[in-house]
């Protein structure tokens, strides 16, 4: 009995250190949050930004997506915010027509992004994806994007656009838990979501504790800037983190 319980108490120890050891070396893939930070500054989702990201080492690259007040897929984290680092802010949340964005500077420095350029950019480096957020439309991205596909990641803010984007062979898609109907989608049809898009408030909320419990999903969660917080994720099925400021 003795020699039993030895071998019970080794057994434990090595179990506990393999999983510390799962944890230390615990690395989800990495998001670069609209275009990563430059300078300091963040959400600029500019072609600078993209450019820094891509020397950088990341894979995933994220870029908000807006349209124009011409039809004119641009990104953009919000109307608001780009005219008031464009130094328009009197305009509120107004959306430009596509040349006076163009023209203008982000924070007096950095160069705007139409979705021609990030296709081109996309199309010249083959080894790095696009993953996009605001906007889920099939239609609207087969349209802009229509060559890199098989290596884009979409945020889908419905259920609807979620079955659409992974029948058409999209790389990746997440269903978003600031969909316009996640209450009927956790209800009816999570069991077939294979990933969704959590901000990191969600983790403590008892919805999710209860769907984690249920029903099996990788999480791509928004935004850790903390390198030493990722450790703790691990029990949390996260596979991938949008960061502003964590590097490969």
């Amino acid at each position: 009995m003795k020699h039993i319980l030895q071998l019970l108490i080794i057994s434990l120890l090595f179990s506990c250190a393999e999983q510390e050891e799962s944890k230390e070396y615990f690395s989800p893939e990495l998001i670069a949050h609209a275009g990563g930070a430059i300078d300091s500054c963040i959400y600029t989702n500019s072609r600078e930004a993209l450019e820094q990201a891509f020397e950088k080492g990341y894979r995933f690259i994220e870029l908000d997506l807006l349209i124009t007040s011409d039809s004119v897929l641009v990104a953009a984290h919000s109307w608001g915010e780009f005219n008031q680092m464009t130094d328009s802010a009197h305009l509120g949340d107004t959306a430009p027509a596509f040349s006076d964005f163009a023209s203008r500077k982000i924070l007096g420095r950095y160069t705007p992004l139409s979705a021609h350029d990030i296709n081109s950019f996309f199309e010249q480096h083959d080894s790095i994806f696009l993953v996009t957020d605001k906007v889920s439309s099939l239609d609207i991205l087969s349209e802009n994007f229509p060559e890199i596909k098989e290596r884009m990641v979409v945020e889908a803010f419905s259920y609807h656009d979620y079955c659409r984007l992974k029948d058409h062979g999209y790389f990746r898609v997440f269903y978003s838990c600031l969909a316009q109907d996640l209450t009927a989608t956790v209800l009816r049809n999570l069991s077939s979501v294979e990933w969704m898009a959590l901000h990191t408030s969600v983790l403590d909320n008892p919805l999710f504790r209860l769907m984690n419990k249920l029903w099996d999903f990788n999480i791509a969660l928004f935004t850790v800037d903390d390198k030493e917080s990722i450790a703790a994720l691990y029990e949390e099925r996260v596979k991938m983190v949008y960061t502003n400021f964590i590097e490969p």
